[in-house]
């Protein structure tokens, strides 16, 4: 067996053991009972830990010095092909980045997250943040020992960035979000200017078997594949890969608000179009180059279909007549315009998942200050609550009346993931800009999702975004696809050209 074919061989079977951790970390969130939390922990511990025995093999170090690739040229020798350097770059930061990680500390880590995500759904129901703060207490120091492991030259917060994506730091974050919170902020103050879109209809009583049917619907129009996957509910929607041909999604319905459903049904969706598009080389599939990009780079999908095709006006031309007849009489009486206009509405609120375009951004915004400040030090763990009230109020005019429906209302940080929430910013950027690319290459997306002909969308998001994996880092993706680097200005000219029609600005 040539040195590349063991190397896939063995990434495989570390895979492998991912999906299970997966597989276990799924029916934990869906149908596992609350009693068997303990052992799920040791078991979630256990698989983590052979997972990354797997990843830090001696062999996989090996195999990567064999191929040529170093610290200094992890892509090996420019004479091999472009899809095995490709691997091996991305087999390389992985080693590199895996051999770092205590195995004890890997194990240990996967078993309080277990814990704390379990901890958070019953302070989160309790709205009791002080029963939930030892456990966030632990995943932060948690994060700051893996970020000590991994580069002790670093801050803590800039390590933790590029995990998820690739050259990120925190400097690099704030020099887009600063200005793109300029602009936020602006075409706010332009909206309350103007009278306010009446969205009551949106809070009719609508049952949760309508809505399971509607996103029943909406999965099939978006051609989410069901033979690869399925739709569950949770506390917080989400999308996990179990195998190549096994991606999850999860819902929930909330009764007096069906668009609470409908719309993270479609995100969920977007995200496993991603997932089921992946495949750069029949012989790279079930390896780590059939993977994302960055976490960025699929938020980009998850947001481009629940809102540039989702919340647009040619896809309710389309698909209101079907859920008029599924969720009635939730929508008994509502024209298409009356409609779009309420799905559009922009509104300070508390909750980051059902938040509007505009507002959404100042949401992750503050996520991305508390999160780096916790990391610093510069904030503790009992003083979150009032930071976050403090930030809302400061960013959205509006605070929250407990923690449940502030600092308690996502999981991420209950499952470790610092660093993560620039991602569904920075998603809204790629996602504006890669719609501006079908554009400028012959696809006129607004008028394939007036004609109902999603398809092409995602043929083309198949073809340019999905098929590479990780080929690709994200920086480089974009100007393959684009022609240049991110630039905000695409999600900006997007947001106003919108609000524009919406609010008659």
């Amino acid at each position: 067996m040539k040195p590349i074919e063991l190397l896939r061989k063995l990434d495989a079977e570390a895979k492998l053991l991912e999906h299970i951790g997966a597989a276990l970390g799924w029916d934990q969130e869906t149908y596992m009972p609350s009693g068997a939390i303990d052992e799920r922990a040791d078991q979630l511990a256990y698989v983590e830990t052979l997972a990354h025995e797997k990843a830090t093999a001696p062999e996989i170090g090996r195999l990567l010095d064999e191929l040529g690739s170093t610290e200094a040229e992890p892509s090996g020798p420019g004479s091999l092909p472009t899809i095995d350097r490709a691997y091996l770059r991305v087999m390389r930061r992985k080693y590199d980045q895996a051999t770092k990680l205590p195995a004890e500390l890997v194990s240990e880590m996967a078993r309080a997250t277990s814990l704390s995500q379990a901890a958070w759904v019953d302070a989160r129901k309790h709205n009791d943040f002080k029963a939930f703060a030892p456990h966030l207490s632990r995943m932060l120091e948690y994060n700051k020992k893996v970020a000590a492991c991994l580069d002790p030259s670093k801050r803590p917060y800039d390590v933790l960035l590029d995990r998820f994506e690739e050259g990120g730091s925190e400097e690099q974050v704030a020099s887009i979000f600063g200005p793109l919170r300029v602009e936020l902020v602006a075409l706010l103050d332009r909206i309350r200017g103007k009278p306010q879109i009446d969205d009551s209809f949106l809070r009719r009583r609508c049952p949760a078997a309508a809505q399971a049917e509607a996103s029943a619907y909406f999965m099939r129009a978006l051609s989410y594949d069901e033979k690869r996957g399925r739709l569950d509910t949770t506390a917080h929607p989400f999308t996990t890969t179990l195998g190549e041909s096994d991606v999850r999604i999860t819902t929930r319905y909330v009764e007096d608000f069906f668009p609470s459903s409908l719309f993270s049904t479609i995100h969920e969706s977007g995200h496993a179009l991603y997932e089921m598009g992946i495949d750069p080389a029949p012989e790279y599939r079930r390896t780590s180059l059939a993977e994302a990009s960055s976490m960025a780079v699929h938020e980009s999908q998850s947001r481009l279909w629940e809102n540039t095709v989702g919340r647009s006006l040619g896809f309710w031309l389309q698909h209101l007549p079907a859920l008029r007849q599924i969720i009635a009489p939730a929508v008994d009486g509502v024209g298409l315009d009356e409609f779009y206009r309420a799905i559009n509405k922009v509104e300070p609120s508390l909750i980051r998942t059902e938040a509007d375009e505009v507002t959404y951004g100042l949401h992750v915004i503050l996520r991305f200050e508390l999160e780096g400040r916790m990391l610093s030090g510069d904030l503790s763990v009992d003083d979150l609550p009032a930071a976050w009230n403090e930030g809302m109020r400061r960013l959205l005019g509006v605070a929250p009346k407990n923690d449940a429906e502030g600092c308690l209302q996502d999981i991420h940080w209950p499952m470790g993931s610092f660093g993560y929430f620039p991602s569904y910013a920075l998603g809204n950027l790629y996602g504006a800009q890669w719609w501006d690319a079908m554009k400028a290459q012959g696809l006129d997306p607004k008028a394939a999702v007036e004609l109902g002909d999603l398809g092409s969308i995602l043929s083309w998001l198949r073809s340019n975004v999905h098929r590479s994996g990780s080929m690709y880092k994200p920086g480089e993706l974009v100007e393959k696809v684009t022609g240049a680097p991110l630039d905000p200005s695409h999600f900006v000219r997007y947001l106003n050209d919108k609000y524009a029609g919406v609010y008659g600005l």
